[in-house]
Order: structure tokens, then C-alpha cells, then sequence
């Protein structure tokens, strides 16, 4: 089976239709789990970095986070894009985000059998 990493750029609550990206990410994910396929990194870019500040305020922040603590799935998040874009302190991630960076992201995507961005 394939080593997969995603790569996620829509707000978990953006307007539709890009909010309906990270959710469609989501059950990709779910769907390539079930397949028997490998996830070894979810990476939050450009908006979606919010995923990792906004604990509670959508349902699908909670399955990113149950999904990566029932499979062991990296969810790591481009700092570069929360501190400068968005002013945001790493340091108050929701667990089990965790900072990280295009270096990386490059890393799992070269590792990995196929990348797939939403």
C-alpha cells in the first residue's frame, strides 16, 4: 500500500466551497486509512493553519485530532504562516498539532509514495 502525505491550504470554517476542502480532506483521509494506505504527515498551510487554533469551534478539528491520535498521524502545521500571516503564538498549539515547515513537509513528500493537496 501507498505512504501518503496530505497537504491542506482552506480554513476549517471558511465559506463554502473551501470549506468544504478540509473536510473532503478529512474523509480522504479516512477513506485511504481504511484502503490500507499509510498517512505519514497532514500538512496545514497557507489557511489552514487555523485548524490548530480553533479547539472546539468546528466538529472537524476534532476528527483531525481523534484521526491523528487513533493512527499515529502527524499533523504539523507551517509556523512561518501562523507567526507572520496570522500573529499567532506556535507555542499555543491544540495538542497534537505540532510546528513545522515547508523543510518538513518536503522531507514527508519525498519519503512518501504520493502527495495530495486540497
Amino acid at each position: 500500500m501507498a505512504r501518503l502525505v496530505l497537504a491542506l491550504h482552506a480554513a476549517p470554517a471558511a465559506p463554502a466551497p473551501a470549506q468544504n476542502r478540509s473536510l473532503l480532506a478529512f474523509k480522504y483521509a479516512q477513506a485511504a486509512l481504511v484502503s490500507g494506505h499509510q498517512i505519514d504527515m497532514v500538512f496545514f498551510y497557507a489557511d489552514a493553519v487555523l485548524h490548530a487554533f480553533t479547539s472546539n469551534e468546528t466538529a472537524l478539528v476534532d476528527d483531525w485530532v481523534q484521526l491523528s491520535q487513533q493512527h499515529d498521524i502527524p499533523l504539523v502545521i507551517c509556523n512561518t504562516v501562523a507567526e507572520q500571516r496570522y500573529s499567532m503564538a506556535t507555542d499555543a498549539l491544540i495538542p497534537p498539532f505540532q510546528n513545522g515547515g515547508l523543510t518538513e513537509f518536503a522531507m514527508a513528500a519525498a519519503a512518501a509514495d504520493r502527495v495530495v493537496q486540497l
